[in-house]
């Protein structure tokens, strides 16, 4: 897609608060000077995290799921006693998730809320974020300007006692009688600019009394729980917090997003069915208390373990079945690999890249090694070792660990035994790996400055999945023993 076509694309997908077919989307593409199919307009929707396919068939953008929809917070004692309130986790999920909360703007009375740094103890700071997870909230702390001088990667991503915080000052708020206790009552009103238009509702004197906004927010935490654990059994643990609540507040706007609505921040603190549980090396909303499966109702696939001899004699199935094409990312990281340890033997490459590369009939695998050796030819003849001395013992760790679990997930994937056998921790921390590792290596390849900063967290994030790998990887190779021997029969 041309450069000035793909940003009017985004632009769109950003701010349209219709909803729209794939037919209507399919001729603004056309509009746009690219010439695509319905297909091609289908699964570049699917790849979009902005869009939401609906049940008629339709498409949704989040701008138009969220824009002029309500949610509250209620800022604590000691941003109060400082005259202002963190942002933190309080628009998840309404507003854009790539975000950082100190770039959202907050209007009251149409004039926009200036910010206004404060410094807290961390732990006042974190209780804001830990919708991020506790694996990711001190890092999203860090990352706000005021706290510049803190390096996390020293100190083994903690943070120090006391942190700075960009917040938003309520003097306005506060010369209209706001005060503890109160809540901000949000609305977004431009998604794609993440404006939120804010007020507040003062809580009764009394603090005993029961108020019909009281009654409607408590049918509001029944109702969002009730949501909540429901959306466990048929969409599973999603990819973050965030797009388990971004799915149930899209889907729920009608009951949810009203103005009489409660705060998550309250809900948790009520709830006995939802809990923060650890999914792998990560944390996702689940039912309180329990493990979180990597199989379920969700994504669980009808498997039959008899084999088809007639199917599997086959050389040419077989190939077509069993080897999927990697990453070109992933080709030419082994390839600037290979070429800064001064190797210069193709099938080895071959071999970490498809653990199982003997399976491959003849034609297939000279396929594979030309690829290779073209693209050995186009990288060695503008590489340049010297200038690779940044990113080549980094690039290594990461392709060494890669190389290793990429052995063990094709293992499983190729005995095709059923994934409830293993143990469901150790299978969710693999396939977590996995994803993190084809992240560090697309970023060393595609944005050189984001590693040369982030040099000394990526190499403590890949020693962390080393042990990682170590402990699960034991536990998943005695049932791959155990499986593959279950899966011969023997013929009398």
């Amino acid at each position: 897609m041309k450069i000035q076509a793909e940003l009017l694309v985004k632009q769109f997908l950003r701010s349209y608060t219709e909803t729209f077919s794939i037919e209507e989307f399919a001729a603004f593409i056309k509009e746009c000077g690219v010439k695509s199919t319905i297909k091609d307009c289908e699964e570049y929707l699917a790849e979009c995290d902005n869009v939401f396919l609906l049940k008629s068939g339709f498409y949704a953008t989040r701008a138009a799921a969220f824009t002029n929809q309500y949610f509250s917070f209620k800022p604590g004692r000691k941003e109060i006693e400082q005259g202002m309130f963190i942002t933190g986790h309080r628009c998840m999920p309404f507003v854009d998730p790539d975000v950082l909360s100190f770039g959202i703007c907050f209007y009251y009375k149409d004039e926009l809320l200036t910010k206004k740094i404060g410094t807290f103890d961390s732990k006042t700071v974190l209780d804001c974020f830990y919708l991020y997870g506790d694996e990711y909230s001190s890092q999203y702390v860090a990352s706000d300007p005021a706290n510049a001088d803190i390096d996390l990667g020293k100190s083994d991503f903690v943070l120090p006692q006391t942190v700075k915080i960009t917040g938003n000052n309520i003097k306005p708020l506060l010369e209209d009688g706001f005060k503890y206790g109160d809540r901000i009552i949000c609305r977004v009103v431009d998604w794609d600019r993440n404006c939120v238009e804010i007020d507040f509702e003062s809580r009764n004197s009394s603090g005993l009394q029961m108020t019909m906004e009281d009654v409607a927010r408590s049918s509001w935490y029944s109702e969002l729980e009730k949501d909540l654990v429901s959306s466990f059994d048929i969409l599973g643990p999603l990819s973050s917090i965030e797009e388990q609540l971004c799915m149930i507040f899209a889907n729920n706007r009608d009951r949810l997003c009203k103005k009489n609505c409660g705060s998550l921040d309250e809900f948790f603190e009520r709830t006995n069915k939802v809990g923060f549980e650890l999914f792998g090396v990560e944390t996702r909303l689940w039912h309180k208390g329990q493990d979180v499966p990597a199989v379920g109702k969700w994504n669980q696939i009808q498997s039959d373990s008899s084999i088809d001899e007639s199917y599997n004699d086959s050389e040419e199935n077989d190939e077509i079945e069993q080897f999927e094409p990697v990453s070109p990312v992933v080709i030419d990281s082994f390839v600037k690999d290979a070429l800064f340890n001064k190797n210069e033997d193709i099938s080895e490459i071959l071999k970490k890249i498809y653990p199982n590369f003997y399976k491959m009939g003849n034609f297939q695998l000279n396929i594979m090694l030309l690829n290779l050796k073209n693209r050995h030819g186009i990288i060695s003849s503008s590489y340049n070792r010297f200038a690779d001395s940044e990113f080549g013992e980094i690039r290594h760790k990461a392709l060494e660990l890669f190389s290793q679990v990429n052995s063990l997930v094709y293992s499983i994937d190729m005995i095709k035994s059923d994934l409830k056998n293993y143990p469901q921790q150790a299978l969710v921390i693999l396939s977590q790996i996995y994803a993190h590792i084809m992240q560090i290596i697309e970023a060393i390849e595609t944005d050189v400055s984001a590693v040369l900063r982030e040099k000394a967290e990526i190499s403590l994030s890949l020693e962390g999945m080393e042990l990682n790998f170590e402990c699960v990887s034991e536990d998943l190779k005695a049932v791959l023993e155990k499986e593959k021997k279950n899966g011969f029969s023997v013929i009398k």
